[in-house]
C-alpha cells in the first residue's frame, strides 16, 4: 500500500441503484491510501445498507455492564434485543435492534444521561445506517470491526488527525450520526459556537465537543422542516431566500471544510458533499458505470476504479447523488472532462512502490528518458533530481508536490495531477495532458508549464520574474478562484471559452505579470472587490460631497466598482482609485492583444499546439480579457 501524509482525509462511495453492493475491503484499501492524512488516533466507517427493516440498530459506546446500558434504555420503554458486543478498543460498543419511532428525543435525552459523567455515547441509530469507529489507523479499526467482510449499497470513510477534541477514545472518532443520517469531516467550523447555540435552542443539550457531530445534529434538525435540497442550501451558506437567512443564520456553517453526508430517506440513499467558499480542504468527485465517489485524494478512487470520469467540485459548491435518481447536483457548473490514459511500453511500474520512493527508483535507472506506468497518488515526484538531466513521461495520477523546486527537467504527464504542483519551479517545463488540482504553480519562477485541461484553486499565485528568469503557464480549459493571486511576474494564458468554468477574485493583491484569458471575464470577479454596502457608501460620500451628481449615482448605485471609476468625473476618481488602491484590484480591459503581446506569445502558442495537440493558434486574434496590476 502506498501510503501518503497530510491531514484528515475521507471518502464515500454510493452505488448505482442496478449495481452490486460495494465491497468494504475496496473502501478500507482507498482510505489506506491516505492514512497519514490522519493518524492513529481516530478512524472509522458507516455503511448504509437499504432495507425494509421496521427496527433500528443502535450501538453504543458504555463502559459499564450490559445490565446497566439494558436499564437505561428500558425506563424510556426501549427495550434491546439480542445485545452483541462489539471491540472498540479501550470502550466496549453495545449492538442491538429496538422498535422505535423516529423519535429523536428520546435518543437525545439518554446520550446526555451517558455523557454527564462521560460514561458512554450513542454514536450509531439507524435503519440501514451502522457507525464502525475506534482509535487506530483505518485497517486497524476495519479489522476490529470486520469491516473488510462487509457488502453494502454506501460507504463514508474517515482517518483522523486530531486538532480540536481528544483523540484518546473513539467517541471522537468519525464519522458521527444522528438517525438515519452519517457525517464525515475534514477542516474546522469556525461557526461551531453560533451552530452549537443553534442546536441548543432546539432542545439537543449534550455534546461530546467536536465541530464535527454539531453538522449531523443540524441536517437532522433542518430536514424536519425543509427539502434535503433547501437544507443543503442553509448550511452551506446558499439560500437565497433572505428570511430564511435570517432566522436560520445559526444553522450556517463557516470555516474552511470538506464534508461528506450519507442520509437515509427510507426509500432512498443520498450521498451529498459540501465545500467552503474558498475551498480550503481539497475534495475530488467521481463516477462510473457502478457508482458514485467522493474523496480526498483521486488516487483513492482510481483505486476502485481506472476508468472513472473524476471533476473537482467548485468552492462553495455542493453535490448530491441519489442510488435511484442518480446525481441531482453536480457540484460544477462547467461540462466534466477527463483524461484517462495507459501505456505497455514503460521503464518503471509504479505499482507497489512506496509513495514517497519512486524518485529514487527514477535516479537509479541509467536513463535519462524514462517512462513510469501506473502512478497513483505518489508524491513528491521529481523533488530529489538534480538540474537538468532528466525527461520523464509519467502515466497515472501523481499526488502532491510534483516537479516542486524543478530546474531545466521535462516532464509529460498523461493523466490529472493533485495539488500543489510545480511550486518553486526554477526552469525546464512541465506539461499536464488532463486537469492540475489547486495551488498549482505556486511561486512559479521560470520555464514552462502546460495544462491541457482545468486548473484548480489559487493557480499561479505569487508567480515571479526576475532578471532572465520568465514563468509562463498555460491553461487550455478554465480555472477556479484566485487566478495569479498575489502575482508578482510572468504571464498566464487561458485558452477558456464560454462553456468552462471561470472563477473569481482574479489578480488579487497582483503587483506584476500579466494575465490574459480568451473570454469575457466579468468585472465582478477580478481581484477581492469591496462589499456592495461599502461602494455605496462611498457614492453617497461623493454625492454629498457635490463630487457627483444624482444622476450618475443612480446609474452607479448597483454598479460594479471598476464601472464606476471608468466613468467617475475627474474630481470623484481619485477618491474611487483609493478605494481599489485599498483592496488591491487589478487593471481591467477586454480587448485584442497588441502587437508587442502578439510578438511576446506567438512562440509560446505555437509551441503549446504543438506538444498539447491543440489548435489554439487561430485564436490570436480574439478578443481577451487582460489583466495587469493597477499601479
Amino acid at each position: 500500500m502506498n501510503y501518503s501524509p497530510s491531514s484528515c482525509g475521507l471518502f464515500g462511495v454510493l452505488r448505482k441503484f442496478e449495481a452490486e453492493k460495494i465491497s468494504g475491503k475496496d473502501v478500507v484499501d482507498s482510505l489506506e491510501l491516505i492514512r497519514y492524512r490522519g493518524s492513529n488516533k481516530g478512524s472509522g466507517y458507516a455503511s448504509f445498507d437499504l432495507t425494509d427493516n421496521n427496527y433500528y440498530m443502535i450501538k453504543t459506546f458504555y463502559d459499564g455492564s450490559e445490565e446497566d446500558i439494558k436499564s437505561i434504555f428500558n425506563k424510556r420503554n426501549i427495550f434491546p434485543e439480542e445485545i452483541t458486543v462489539e471491540d472498540a478498543g479501550n470502550t466496549k460498543s453495545y449492538c442491538f435492534n429496538v422498535t422505535l419511532e423516529n423519535n429523536d428525543e428520546v435518543l437525545d435525552n439518554i446520550n446526555e444521561e451517558l455523557w454527564l459523567n462521560r460514561d458512554g455515547r450513542v454514536y450509531s441509530a439507524g435503519k440501514s445506517l451502522n457507525v464502525y469507529k475506534g482509535v487506530g489507523y483505518p485497517l486497524d479499526v476495519a479489522t476490529s470491526y470486520n469491516v473488510q467482510e462487509k457488502y453494502t449499497d454506501m460507504w463514508l470513510a474517515h482517518t483522523r488527525q486530531p486538532t480540536n477534541s481528544p483523540g484518546n477514545y473513539p467517541y471522537w472518532s468519525h464519522p458521527f450520526s444522528s438517525y438515519n443520517i452519517a457525517i464525515v469531516h475534514n477542516g474546522d467550523i469556525s461557526s461551531f459556537g453560533a451552530n452549537r447555540e443553534f442546536l441548543i435552542s432546539r432542545g439537543i443539550k449534550s455534546f461530546v465537543g467536536t465541530d464535527s457531530e454539531v453538522i449531523a445534529y443540524l441536517f437532522r434538525e433542518l430536514l424536519k422542516e425543509f427539502d434535503l435540497e433547501t437544507t443543503i442550501k442553509i448550511l452551506s451558506n446558499n439560500c437565497d431566500d433572505p428570511k430564511i437567512k435570517y432566522e436560520y443564520r445559526g444553522a450556517v456553517l463557516d470555516g474552511p471544510y470538506t464534508l461528506i453526508i450519507g442520509y437515509d430517506t427510507g426509500d432512498d440513499l443520498y450521498m451529498i458533499c459540501m465545500t467552503d467558499k474558498t475551498k480550503l480542504r481539497p475534495v475530488i468527485i467521481g463516477t462510473d458505470q457502478n457508482n458514485y465517489y467522493i474523496a480526498s485524494e483521486e488516487n483513492q478512487i482510481r483505486n476502485m476504479t481506472k476508468n472513472a470520469t473524476v471533476w473537482p467540485m467548485e468552492p462553495g459548491s455542493y453535490f448530491i447523488a441519489s442510488m435511484k435518481n442518480g446525481i441531482i447536483n453536480y457540484g460544477v457548473r462547467h461540462k466534466v472532462k477527463d483524461f484517462v490514459f495507459f501505456t505497455d511500453d514503460f521503464d518503471i511500474d509504479a505499482s507497489g512502490i512506496k509513495y514517497n520512493e519512486l524518485d529514487d527508483y527514477i535516479l537509479k535507472s541509467n536513463k535519462n528518458n524514462i517512462t513510469v506506468s501506473n502512478i497513483l497518488g505518489h508524491r513528491y515526484i521529481g523533488i530529489k533530481f538534480p538540474a537538468g538531466n532528466k525527461h520523464l513521461k509519467l502515466y497515472g495520477n501523481p499526488g502532491n508536490c510534483l516537479m516542486n523546486l524543478n530546474h531545466n527537467n521535462d516532464v509529460d504527464v498523461y493523466g490529472n495531477v493533485a495539488d500543489d504542483c510545480c511550486d518553486t519551479m526554477t526552469g525546464g517545463s512541465v506539461r499536464i495532458h488532463g486537469n492540475a488540482g489547486d495551488v498549482f504553480g505556486q511561486a512559479f519562477q521560470n520555464g514552462r508549464i502546460y495544462v491541457l485541461g482545468n486548473v484548480g484553486n489559487r493557480s499561479g499565485i505569487q508567480m515571479r520574474a526576475y532578471k532572465d528568469f520568465k514563468p509562463e503557464m498555460v491553461i487550455n480549459g478554465g480555472f477556479a478562484d484566485y487566478l495569479g493571486e498575489y502575482m508578482s511576474g510572468g504571464l498566464i494564458l487561458s485558452f477558456t471559452n464560454n462553456n468552462a468554468y471561470t472563477g473569481k477574485y482574479i489578480g488579487s493583491g497582483m503587483i506584476g505579470g500579466k494575465i490574459l484569458i480568451r473570454k469575457k471575464i466579468k468585472k465582478s470577479s477580478i481581484g477581492m472587490q469591496p462589499p456592495d454596502y461599502v461602494v455605496k457608501n462611498m457614492l453617497k460620500a461623493l454625492l454629498g460631497n457635490s463630487l457627483i451628481d444624482r444622476n450618475f449615482y443612480d446609474s452607479m448605485k448597483n454598479k460594479n466598482i471598476i464601472d464606476i471609476v471608468e466613468k467617475a468625473p475627474e474630481e470623484a476618481k481619485k477618491y474611487v482609485e483609493k478605494l481599489l488602491s485599498k483592496h488591491e484590484i487589478p487593471e481591467y480591459e477586454y480587448r485584442k492583444l497588441n502587437a508587442e503581446e502578439l510578438s511576446e506569445i506567438k512562440k509560446l502558442v505555437l509551441d503549446f499546439d504543438s506538444v498539447m495537440g491543440t489548435n489554439n493558434i487561430k485564436y490570436l486574434n480574439s478578443v481577451f480579457t487582460v489583466i495587469t496590476p493597477r499601479y
